[in-house]
């Protein structure tokens, strides 16, 4: 049967599969510094509004993530983000690594708020240099469990950070299925208008692989960020010698098609829309939902035979939550919403 592991276990969509074909004889300079590159960065500017912003590429999400915080923040300095961020709890210590200490604050399901950063902050600087000094907040949009944040919340992380010096970084690996979110009133240049740097996910939004980090120069601590990146990625061995392959999928994921959509939004939709379908469906057959989320990941509650079987048949990852499972599911670009119908044919055999 179809798997719902993850969104990133098929190649690539269409578009961009399409792109590397037609450019795959050709001849261009490495290191992101062809005309498929710049291209792309120059679409990416446009679809954001910021003419003037740094756009990279960077092979994955935990090296994109490594390379803007350590360029945001000095040695002393830390990120404040939620406990159950993806660089605290997946990233294998990536940014402790890169000589960053991670402020976690206590926010419920990874979605960071501005009290519980407040509480962290003031509790860090009480040490003065005795203690790492806050510099950023991080936060993912989808979030780890799959929360779309709010302009609403989305104001209220930028205005508390803004009102205490702090930059403002955006992990978008999942950006894609956010703004495409039916419920998501958040759109691109909005985020790219108040946000100091974040990223645009490709590895799952149908690229083979890719992620674009854009970072806005309006300030000093964004403008030496801007002229440390490209030396942080190359130390950090992510300074691809075939860059152009991702440049040239970036291109074609922003490239409007004959409908006029552009395929990294068109292709999320869908994924979104497969999932959402498919919580429904679970719902309906008796399953219990953890977390109900608009994007192109879904939670539910189950037992541990359940577990066993939904992970052995519909490759759902199954986590614990005080000693309880959760399966997550997870849908892609390359979903066929048919199997979403074989998914919860299946899930009510286990009732």
């Amino acid at each position: 049967m179809h798997q719902f592991r993850n969104d990133y276990s098929e190649g690539a969509a269409p578009e961009m599969l399409d792109a590397l074909l037609r450019t795959n004889a050709e001849q261009t300079p490495g290191y992101g510094t062809d005309r498929h590159c710049a291209q792309a960065a120059d679409t990416i500017r446009a679809a954001c509004g910021q003419p003037e912003a740094l756009v990279r590429f960077i092979p994955g999400g935990t090296a994109a993530n490594a390379i803007a915080i350590s360029a945001l923040t000095e040695e002393f300095e830390g990120p404040v983000l939620a406990a159950d961020a993806h660089p605290t709890a997946h990233e294998t210590g990536a940014i402790e690594a890169c000589g960053r200490r991670i402020l976690a604050t206590a926010d419920a399901n990874g979605v960071l708020t501005p009290e519980e950063c407040e509480r962290v902050y003031v509790q860090t600087t009480a040490g003065g240099c005795h203690a790492t000094r806050p510099a950023m907040i991080y936060f993912s949009n989808t979030s780890e469990l799959g929360h779309v944040y709010t302009r609403a919340e989305f104001d209220r992380l930028c205005d508390w950070a803004e009102s205490r010096g702090l930059a403002v970084y955006v992990d978008g690996a999942r950006m894609a299925s956010a703004l495409a979110a039916s419920d998501g009133d958040l759109e691109l240049r909005y985020i790219a208008a108040r946000a100091d740097a974040f990223t645009l996910g490709g590895t799952k939004a149908g690229m083979l692989f890719g992620e674009a980090l854009v970072v806005n120069p309006r300030t000093e601590r964004t403008r030496r960020a801007c002229d440390r990146i490209p030396y942080l990625i190359k130390r950090a061995g992510h300074m691809t010698a075939k860059g152009r392959l991702m440049g040239v999928q970036f291109q074609a994921a922003f490239t409007p098609g004959a409908d006029g959509s552009l395929p990294y939004l068109r292709h999320a939709a869908h994924a979104n829309a497969c999932a959402v379908a498919l919580a429904r469906g679970l719902e309906d057959a008796g399953l219990e939902p953890y977390i109900r989320t608009m994007g192109n990941q879904q939670f539910f509650w189950c037992t541990r035979p359940q577990a066993e079987q939904l992970e052995a048949t519909l490759g759902a990852e199954v986590t614990y939550v005080n000693g309880r499972p959760v399966a997550r599911f997870v849908t892609s670009w390359a979903t066929p919403m048919e199997a979403v119908d074989e998914a919860v044919a299946f899930a009510r055999t286990l009732l």
